[in-house]
């Protein structure tokens, strides 16, 4: 509010020269002070160690804290009096004198904060300094302002001074950019914060997606810090600007090995263009399947195959416009994949006939999300269906990867390709003797009077043959569910048991006749007498 009713007056000429001088130096050493003052907050964070960045005691943080506030009001100070002495004109001895004081207690100010004792022993509790590569370059620096100003380089001491106070608060800053790309980093934060969960509500994406794209986002932090930290670094010590500028562009843009030139900028553009496209392929998926199809009533299957289809071409066109984003030459990557084509032909044959029959699946769509189907020796429902294998989930709830070749080279049966309708079958057999057209009658009464039987198709019942043990017959119905066969087939079992007990119909078991002849039958008899013969001999063995 402060800067903006700044720019109005200074836009409408309201200020004299001296008053907006004036004010321009009012506001831009508040802003400064608040800077450092929020800086130090976010590392030591006096009143909640929980939050705390830079690991030292409670007492440590209040006290470092007051001291890091102290070096930018002592710098704010001098900045600001030396705007006032500009603006009136004041005496060289007035600029040298708050000079003088301002460089003497920030070399002061810097001495106090070497001396401090920021870390406690965990098993004693006493309380020890900084590192020794931390305490040492403190000091050198505080001494050598002192050096400078009591020797009457007082204009050296003043700019090492405030060099050393805005060198810091860059680095401090940069520090809190770096802690914050590891915070993304962790594995699991992103998922869990305020942004990552709005990203997921909106686009549909699963914790691995969002925890990878934390990672993506911590890189660019990264690179975000060092692109933008180093140069004010340089420019703080006196760098030139358009040398600044010309470095970073070659780096961004000019980065040569031998005869191959690499342009960063164009990389991280076409890397940008290609998450953008991701991300709306995935919103136009979700709306197709969500707004589009569900209100038309689409089937599940062809709703899923849409939404794969879609999602496939999305981020295909996507790499293609993000690869030509990044400066790659399309027509060279074409020369390369057609001399690449006959090493993939040979080494990634399967992968290859997988993708190609994952298409023709997709295309033709012989099954769908849900189906019922058989094939070899696996049956079960269809989870998903994707260009390189289908997930089925048997009855036994296990999941099976089939490659899709294997499905369009061998049969596939399908129990709900046109509709959920179903035969089942159940034999039954009856004992020699039975009346068969009672039977049959008794079955087809039983068959036409269950509930959960269609009555069109009509159930029938077959006489199949004569067995060898029993009079065949099979009871054939038609169900709304085939996946209810089993037990409506159960229930049908139980009933016909129970009517042919009541009818008092026998269910044969398998039996067998043993036929001996007269010769077989005599010698059977000597061989039986002859050992009951010598089970009635004494034994001769001594006692």
């Amino acid at each position: 509010a402060l800067a903006g009713a700044y720019w109005l007056f200074s836009h409408f000429g309201v200020f004299t020269p001296q008053t907006e001088g004036l004010t321009e130096a009012i506001l831009v050493s508040f802003a400064a002070v608040y800077f450092i003052q929020r800086l130090a907050s976010a590392l030591l964070s006096p009143g909640n160690p929980a939050r705390r960045l830079i690991l030292v005691s409670d007492g440590a943080a209040r006290t470092l804290f007051v001291l890091i506030v102290s070096l930018a009001v002592i710098h704010v100070l001098d900045f600001f009096i030396g705007r006032m002495n500009d603006i009136f004109s004041s005496p060289l001895a007035l600029t040298v004198s708050k000079s003088l004081i301002s460089s003497l207690l920030i070399s002061a100010v810097l001495v106090m904060i070497a001396l401090v004792r920021p870390f406690k022993d965990k098993i004693s509790g006493r309380a020890y300094g900084w590192p020794v590569w931390v305490r040492t370059p403190i000091l050198i620096m505080a001494i050598f302002i002192i050096a400078a100003a009591l020797f009457g380089y007082i204009g050296l001491a003043r700019f090492a001074a405030a060099q050393i106070v805005v060198t810091a608060a860059i680095l401090a800053t940069m520090y809190i950019g770096v802690q914050s790309g590891q915070v993304l980093a962790a594995e699991g934060a992103f998922p869990q914060s305020v942004i990552g969960s709005r990203i997921k509500e909106k686009f549909s994406l699963n914790d691995t997606t969002l925890d990878q794209l934390g990672l993506l986002l911590s890189f660019i932090i990264y690179g975000a810090v060092f692109v933008i930290g180093l140069p004010l670094l340089l420019l703080q010590w006196g760098f030139n600007q358009l040398d600044i500028q010309t470095w970073l562009y070659r780096i961004l843009t000019d980065i040569r090995i031998g005869n191959i030139s690499i342009s960063l900028l164009g990389i991280l553009l076409g890397f940008g263009v290609f998450v953008v496209g991701f991300l709306l392929t995935r919103r136009v998926q979700h709306w197709l399947d969500g707004s589009v199809m569900a209100r038309s009533r689409v089937d599940i299957g062809v709703r899923n195959s849409i939404r794969t289809i879609v999602g496939y071409v999305g981020i295909a066109l996507a790499a293609v416009i993000g690869l030509s984003a990044a400066g790659f030459d399309l027509s060279s990557l074409a020369l390369v994949a057609g001399a690449l084509s006959l090493g993939i032909g040979f080494g990634l044959q399967n992968v290859v006939s997988n993708f190609v029959s994952g298409l023709i699946l997709l295309a033709e769509r012989p099954f769908k999300v849900g189906d019922w189907i058989v094939t070899g020796n696996t049956a079960g429902f269809v989870k998903k269906v994707s260009v390189r294998a289908t997930e089925i989930e048997t009855f036994q709830n296990q999941t099976v990867i089939l490659p899709n070749s294997d499905l369009i080279n061998q049969p596939v049966g399908n129990w709900t390709h046109r509709n959920h309708r179903g035969r089942i079958e159940i034999p039954v057999g009856v004992a020699y003797g039975t009346k068969p057209r009672m039977v049959h009658a008794l079955l087809l009464d039983i068959a036409a009077s269950h509930p959960r039987v269609l009555k069109t198709p009509a159930p029938t019942v077959v006489f199949m043959g004569f067995g060898d043990n029993s009079l065949d017959f099979e009871v054939r119905v038609h169900v709304p569910e085939v996946i209810d066969g089993i037990g409506i087939a159960t229930e049908l079992r139980f009933e016909i048991a129970e009517a042919f007990e009541r009818e008092g119909i026998a269910i044969p078991f398998p039996q067998r006749d043993v036929n001996l002849k007269l010769q077989d039958i005599e010698a059977l008899a000597e061989a039986i007498d002859k050992v009951n013969r010598n089970k009635k001999r004494p034994s001769t063995q001594g006692t």
